[in-house]
């Protein structure tokens, strides 16, 4: 398959350990977000709780996973010499990146309102300085403090005003506030205003650990994915999406193949349990997927094979770059395998792996 523009919906930046210890308020410096190493585990803390914890990967064994014809991931890949980074996209035939947290991505389990927003906004203000001169390339997602509905609010203004083109809420919510309920309008009509998509990465806003006993790793794997089922059924059948047409969401790094069922799911109830459905709707909940709903997919297939029933149109194309279940440095050779037997002129691939990313994010400068 010849190159053409690929756009990664999901890769990560690697903050600074240090990032919050230094650029928090020093009354709440204490609490910062920091990751502390105890013999063979990595622990995240926040706000003074282990909020995740994990064996330790060796550094020989993740350069090894990223080798491939002796070019390896180098020790700062995914961090903030942009230099590398651009240097690995052009490797790995990439145009430009949706860009989300690493540590950031635990900000949305801070419980104290506060705190939250200063963390959002200490990572939106260095994410801001580190990508925006390049605008062109990258299109890092603000973090949006969730704990408080104006806040919330308030901070979306603030990152809109400093041009961001993306912005990320737990997909997860809070207790008390699912996204089907009022509070959240503010949030939806900022979005419209500026054009700014909003995503929901897998494993925000709640543990991503819930399965210790037999086969847990598999098995939390697959429930974290499936939180995308829900928050899709959420914003489509409810009438988000209905009242404000201009709002996308875009659900991050839980595969795609659930997205046939839970659009064949979602129309059979509305058609055949009608009686029971509230509010009726003037189209049909997969209708409104394929206008407004955007699901990331990487070396899995079976969402390409099933886009007779979603449509191209949601589908996005990610790498999710650097981690090491990412497809860097083959990304190329994972989008000739998922497309496999299919034409390769066709207008429909190249809308997956990066014009439509490139419109919904506004990289035009790359398209």
């Amino acid at each position: 398959m010849a190159r053409r523009l690929v756009i990664s919906a999901d890769s990560h930046v690697n903050e600074p350990l240090d990032l919050w210890e230094r650029e928090l308020p020093e009354s709440l410096r204490d609490r910062a977000p920091r990751r502390v190493v105890e013999d063979d585990r990595s622990k995240m803390v926040m706000d003074g709780k282990v909020v995740h914890s994990i064996k330790n990967v060796s550094h020989e064994d993740e350069r090894s996973r990223h080798s491939a014809e002796g070019n390896e991931l180098r020790d700062s890949a995914g961090g903030n010499n942009l230099e590398d980074r651009l240097r690995d996209l052009e490797l790995d035939g990439v145009a430009g990146e949706v860009i989300y947290p690493s540590i950031g991505l635990f900000v949305f389990l801070i419980e104290d309102p506060e705190l939250q927003e200063a963390c959002a906004q200490v990572y939106n203000d260095w994410a801001a300085k580190l990508f925006f001169g390049r605008a062109d390339v990258f299109a890092p997602a603000a973090i949006l403090p969730a704990r408080d509905l104006e806040r919330a609010r308030r901070e979306f203004e603030r990152v809109a005003g400093l041009g961001y083109k993306g912005a990320m809420l737990p997909i997860q919510t809070p207790p008390g506030a699912p996204y089907n309920s009022d509070g959240w309008t503010p949030l939806w009509e900022v979005a419209e205003e500026h054009r700014i998509p909003i995503s929901y990465h897998v494993g925000t806003g709640s543990l991503p650990v819930s399965e210790r006993g037999p086969g847990g790793a598999v098995i939390n794997y697959v429930r974290v994915g499936a939180a995308g089922i829900d928050l899709v059924a959420f914003f489509a059948a409810s009438g988000v999406l209905e009242r404000h047409p201009g709002l996308h969401v875009a659900v991050v790094e839980a595969g795609a193949g659930w997205l046939p069922y839970v659009c064949e799911r979602m129309d059979e109830a509305a058609i055949e349990h009608a009686g029971w459905v509230r509010p009726k709707l003037p189209m049909l909940p997969s209708e409104y997927v394929r206008r407004q709903v955007h699901v990331t997919l990487g070396a899995d297939r079976s969402p390409i094979l099933t886009r007779e029933i979603t449509g191209p149109e949601p589908l996005l194309w990610a790498s999710d770059y650097p981690h090491p279940e990412g497809t860097f440095p083959e990304s190329q050779q994972a989008i000739d395998r998922i497309f496999a037997g299919l034409d390769a002129s066709n207008e429909e691939i190249e809308q997956i792996v990066g014009r439509s990313a490139a419109a919904l994010w506004r990289l035009a400068d790359v398209a």
